[in-house]
């Protein structure tokens, strides 16, 4: 087993099985280990393509659109573009540049903010908006930025779909919600059905349709 791996196993030797959640979360984001914490997972040489990878174009007719809701919104003052989960910048840079080239006048009022948890990759960020760093801030978290501080546009790509989720299954026999969850095996990691971990997240199922769905019936739960 590679490193990550190994510290799933060691989670789960001291915790017991963790949920989909929790596997996720370490296998995506884990410090130094997780999957977004290695560089070059997009783009030519990486894994997959994204539409900020394969050019500039879908970054500025992001920006184009942007500035048109920033005008109406805002009414010439200052005002923000918050992007959350920025990977490496460039459709920060896209943005930006296009901003930079077309809309100077909205240039000299408008901050972006990028919401980014990992060390890793605001230096990526840094590197890659390093032209741009003056009129950039990093935070963890929205509301680091104050309740009454953000006046434009959040926004995210190729984010929402990399969040940690629950996955659970229907028990048909007794009308219930189970959860799958991850376990150690004489193999590595493997599969385990247990109870819900956090019932605040289950579905609510009424009679009829509690009826319908079929053994097994899985719904993923985001806890974000």
């Amino acid at each position: 087993m590679n490193a990550l791996a190994l510290e799933l196993c060691r989670d789960i030797a001291r915790n017991g099985p963790m949920t989909f959640a929790r596997f996720m979360e370490m296998a995506l984001y884990a410090p130094a280990l997780g999957y977004y914490e290695q560089p070059r997972r997009i783009g030519r040489h990486g894994d997959f393509y994204t539409s900020v990878s394969t050019g500039s174009l879908f970054g500025e007719l992001l920006a184009f659109q942007f500035s048109e809701w920033l005008d109406a919104e805002c009414s010439g003052g200052p005002c923000q573009l918050v992007e959350a989960g920025a990977h490496d910048g460039r459709l920060a840079v896209d943005i930006l540049e296009w901003v930079s080239r077309f809309r100077s006048d909205l240039l000299g009022r408008l901050r972006y903010c990028i919401l980014e948890s990992s060390p890793v990759r605001r230096g990526w960020q840094e590197k890659t908006l390093h032209a741009h760093k003056a009129r950039v801030r990093w935070a963890r978290d929205v509301h680091e930025f104050g309740e009454d501080e953000v006046n434009g546009i959040i926004f995210s790509n190729e984010f929402l779909d990399a969040l940690p989720v629950h996955r659970l299954a229907w028990d048909a026999a007794n009308r219930r919600w189970q959860e799958w969850q991850v376990t150690g095996g004489a193999h590595g990691l493997a599969w385990h059905l247990g109870m819900p971990a956090v019932a605040l997240l289950l579905p609510a199922v009424g009679p009829e349709l509690a009826g319908l769905l079929p053994e097994g019936f899985v719904a993923e739960v985001s806890p974000v």
